[in-house]
């Protein structure tokens, strides 16, 4: 990896946490939830709202929509509250960068990035065995994170970046149990088990799965990890 796609990639890791604020933690999971929150988001809203100062409103407005949880529409801003259909397309969208990245790794030395890899999966699974469906997928995307990586290719990073916001993580989180988690988990082994491998369908296809159907896993037939 390239000291420019691991800087990217290590400040990318970093931003996958929840909030070191808790009011803040706090506004990002009602926005997620589309509960408890002003109706137009601005400093004066989520000033009066946590009882703070505006200098503080400010503050956790540009955290806020740093992470994604502030959009802008056209004229205005708006929080980020996706339908159904869009945050399965946005799911879809990051599934296909990481199957493009799993068949690029196909023709590459993985050997540098094993270690990474096998760390962020080993963490994806003890996280994801706590039940706990946002900090498991924080996790997951750690994880993948790190396969996208593993390409040494800045620009698909930058782009996979943009796309993987904290947002559409907290937002998918409420849509997901602990079945979703056990499959989830088995996916991740299956394609660990066959990351780097010139056959690619199967790793390929556990990436799909933990992001479309995450209850219907495929089964790793001998996980390395």
């Amino acid at each position: 990896m390239s000291e420019g796609v691991d800087q990217l990639y290590r400040v990318a890791i970093e931003k996958l946490a929840k909030a070191a604020d808790s009011e803040i933690e706090t506004f990002r999971r009602a926005i997620a939830q589309g509960e408890g929150i002003p109706l137009t988001p601005s400093p004066e809203a989520l000033a009066k709202a946590a009882d703070k100062d505006l200098a503080w409103g400010e503050y956790a407005f540009g955290e806020l929509r740093s992470f994604g949880f502030i959009r802008t529409n056209i004229t205005r801003f708006e929080w980020y509250r996706p339908t159904e259909t869009q945050l399965w397309e946005e799911q879809a969208a990051l599934a296909g960068i990481e199957t493009t990245a799993i068949v690029r790794l196909s023709s590459m030395n993985c050997t540098p990035a094993v270690p990474e890899l096998r760390k962020r999966v080993r963490a994806f699974e003890t996280v994801a065995g706590s039940g706990k469906p946002l900090a498991a997928l924080l996790a997951h995307q750690k994880m993948m994170m790190a396969v996208v990586a593993a390409t040494g290719e800045r620009h698909t990073l930058e782009e996979y970046a943009k796309r993987a916001s904290v947002a559409q993580i907290y937002a998918h989180s409420n849509r997901l149990d602990e079945r979703h988690l056990d499959g989830m988990v088995q996916s991740a082994q299956a394609m660990f088990g066959h990351i780097g491998e010139s056959e690619v369908r199967t790793c390929a296809a556990a990436a799909v799965a933990m992001r479309v159907h995450p209850a219907q896993p495929l089964i790793a037939e001998a996980a390395q990890c």
